[in-house]
């Protein structure tokens, strides 16, 4: 253990893991950060599950259980900084579809025992239960954003991520707005930078 190096932690809620997969596809770019932290908690990619405290705390995914909104108050005591990293963790993510549905009829539906399945109400955002440092947007998240904002945060510096709608990024590329020399629907203005505009570059 090197007590000179700031603590980092990955967990996991209701998600698909794609967030944290984002993380471990940097490649070259982790390595920068893996000799800066130590990395004490990350499932995902170590059996090293250490207690706090942590200096930086990733959450992946929704709160969705009781034992999620007791687990994740926890993790905010623990750490200095807590980051919420991707739709899942920021909005709720797709799971958060079944708040305008009967849960209970979506659970008699799917499992043969629905009375062994325990799940709140509604699958929540992680800043509805705890206060949030920063939020990583995207599903799954930037790889490169999020790399830069793990940086600032042991540089003590802001992170620069982008807080503008993907429409400024097609432009800036000198990409056409497909809804308007197409007629194409496009969710560009209401998703915010840090796709580099894949869907409207094809």
């Amino acid at each position: 253990m090197d007590q000179d190096k700031p603590r980092l932690a990955v967990f996991k809620f209701a998600s698909c893991d794609g967030c944290q997969l984002s993380l471990l596809d940097a490649e070259d770019q982790i390595l920068s950060v893996a000799g800066a932290v130590e990395i004490v908690y990350f499932p995902e990619a170590t059996s090293r599950m250490e207690e706090g405290p942590y200096d930086i705390a990733l959450v992946e995914g929704s709160v969705t259980t009781l034992s999620d909104a007791g687990r994740i108050q926890q993790i905010r005591r623990d750490s200095k900084y807590l980051m919420t990293i991707g739709a899942c963790a920021t909005s709720g993510g797709i799971q958060a579809l079944r708040n305008w549905a009967d849960t209970d009829e979506f659970m008699r539906a799917v499992y043969a025992k629905p009375e062994y399945i325990q799940v709140l109400e509604s699958s929540t955002p992680i800043s509805d239960h705890v206060k949030v440092d920063f939020e990583l947007r995207g599903c799954p998240i930037n790889q490169y954003q999020l790399i830069e904002v793990i940086q600032s945060l042991l540089a003590g510096r802001k992170p620069r991520t982008p807080q503008h709608s993907v429409c400024l990024d097609c432009k800036r590329r000198g990409t056409v707005c497909v809804t308007v020399a197409q007629g194409i629907a496009c969710l560009g203005p209401v998703t915010q930078s840090g796709c580099h505009a894949l869907c409207p570059s094809y």
